[in-house]
């Protein structure tokens, strides 16, 4: 007999017929008539193939087999219900979880106030953060491992839904006191030539970004510092060891008086600091909650 020809209203009136004692007590807890309650554990009988209940003018008690199945329908049902509440939780926001990975200046920077303000909003999810190198918020994302990754990201692909966040100038950051940090007019690209540099190293994505406009402006680069992270080169460029090329949202991050950002013009060149997920997979009601959040400190950066 399959199991898809069972009902949960055939499982409902029969478990309450067995609390209740009898057909008449049930149907007024189930809201039904008292022939359609009949009818709906006749049914179920039917399909069993086996009498579950003994009816007599004077009372309805349960068979052997009854009792068994008994226990069965109720775990069925107190299951169902509890799927069905976590369901209404998640829908609700009352609990959940959220994986973000960030690259490390994001997430020591940015990720730290937006996630204190959301949690105020959504207190029942825990949101974990995780700090990683881009290639492998990309490769956790699409594993699945990850709900959103919050970066900046090589070319397209078609694997990963992106939505843009910020989109910020890149500039220098010069030590307060240099004359280029004093300088009215606009600092270009081959102004850096000959200036301490403070680099990237060639393991990062930023470096590739960079090095095309100083080749361009005629900048041969020979740098003072090769480091692996942006906050690392700001740290190095506000003690006065050299000039470090940054988007301008890191200056609006690590916000100093030991350093000032100067855009770069001739070209002005933009970097992209964007939310990804995987493509084709809907996040969870919490993980869109958290991604509105991000989109709305972003913004207040923006301004």
């Amino acid at each position: 007999m399959p199991v898809a020809n069972i009902t949960l209203r055939q499982l409902r009136a029969f478990v309450e017929v067995a609390h209740s004692g009898g057909f008449t007590a049930a149907s007024t807890k189930l809201h039904l008539t008292q022939s359609a309650t009949s009818l709906l554990v006749r049914e179920l009988e039917s399909q069993l193939g086996i009498q579950m209940l003994d009816r007599t003018t004077r009372q309805t008690s349960l068979t052997a087999a009854g009792e068994e199945f008994l226990l069965a329908a109720e775990r069925v049902l107190a299951d169902l219900s509890l799927a069905v509440l976590n369901a209404q939780d998640l829908v609700q926001r009352r609990r959940g979880r959220v994986t973000v990975g960030a690259t490390p200046l994001l997430a020591g920077a940015l990720l730290p106030k937006t996630i204190a303000r959301f949690q105020e909003t959504h207190p029942g999810i825990t949101v974990r953060l995780i700090d990683l190198p881009t290639e492998q918020i990309l490769r956790h994302v699409k594993s699945g491992d990850i709900d959103i990754g919050f970066g900046v990201f090589p070319g397209a692909d078609p694997e990963l839904q992106r939505v843009e966040m910020l989109r910020h100038r890149l500039g220098a950051m010069v030590p307060s006191a240099w004359p280029l940090a004093k300088r009215s007019r606009n600092l270009v690209w081959a102004d850096l030539a000959e200036q301490p540099f403070i680099a990237m190293s060639h393991a990062t994505g930023f470096r590739a970004l960079v090095d095309p406009f100083l080749h361009q402006a005629g900048v041969a680069l020979k740098p003072k510092f090769e480091v692996n992270q942006l906050g690392t080169a700001v740290g190095l460029a506000e003690a006065g060891l050299g000039i470090t090329v940054v988007p301008a949202y890191v200056a609006a991050l690590l916000r100093s008086n030991d350093v000032r950002f100067r855009v770069l013009h001739d070209p002005i060149v933009y970097r992209h600091v964007e939310l990804v997920s995987r493509a084709g997979k809907s996040l969870s009601p919490g993980a869109q909650d958290f991604c509105d959040c991000i989109e709305r400190f972003c913004k207040e950066l923006r301004n």
